[in-house]
Parts: C-alpha cells; sequence; structure tokens
C-alpha cells in the first residue's frame, strides 16, 4: 500500500476531490500554505493499493492545472511590489510524493 501526498492549487481541490472519489480512492484534504506564494494550497492525502497508483496518478496530472502568478520581489523597504516588466511566473499543478506504508490502523 501507498500514500500519496499531492500539494495542489486551491482552485484544483474540487475537481480532484470529485475524480479521486469516482475513482474509489480515499481522499483527506488538509488546507496548506507555504512556498513560493505563501497560501492558497491544498495537500490531499489518499491510500492507494500498489496496483491502483497509476490510475491516481492520472487523476492528479489530469485534474491539476498551471497556474500563472504575477511576479514579486522584496524592496528593500521590505514590501513586496511588481516590476514594471513583470511577465508573472508559471507554476506547474502538482507536487505528489509517494510513500511506502509500512502499516494502516482504524481506531
Amino acid at each position: 500500500m501507498k500514500m500519496i501526498l499531492a500539494i495542489i492549487n486551491n482552485s484544483d481541490t474540487a475537481e480532484v476531490t470529485k475524480r479521486m472519489l469516482a475513482g474509489s480512492f480515499s481522499v483527506t484534504k488538509i488546507g496548506s500554505s507555504g512556498g513560493l506564494f505563501r497560501g492558497g494550497m491544498t495537500t490531499i492525502m489518499s491510500a492507494v493499493a500498489d496496483g491502483q497508483v497509476p490510475a491516481a496518478l492520472e487523476v492528479l496530472r489530469s485534474s491539476c492545472k498551471s497556474h500563472r502568478y504575477p511576479a514579486k520581489y522584496l524592496s528593500p523597504e521590505g514590501v513586496y511590489a511588481l516590476p514594471a516588466t513583470s511577465e508573472g511566473i508559471t507554476v506547474g499543478g502538482a507536487t505528489v510524493f509517494v510513500l511506502n506504508i509500512e502499516a494502516s490502523h482504524k481506531f
């Protein structure tokens, strides 16, 4: 058995959850923040049988879209500001970790 941890954009959460449940995968959602943009993320946890990992990853791959954010920089005054020539930053749809589960218990 594997644990899939997927960090996705909040705007993709409803679609991922709907499709994971339709595929009979369990889903636990955790609001998360951090990294480059400091928010707007959800961590999805799903325990998956070894043979079902490719199907679960395909749900994530096809449901999570790239997102474009305005480029930011920290000015000397410590304030975020947008450069006049900013084209923004495109970030991929999901960061996914597949972990081995040694044991699972429900109490």
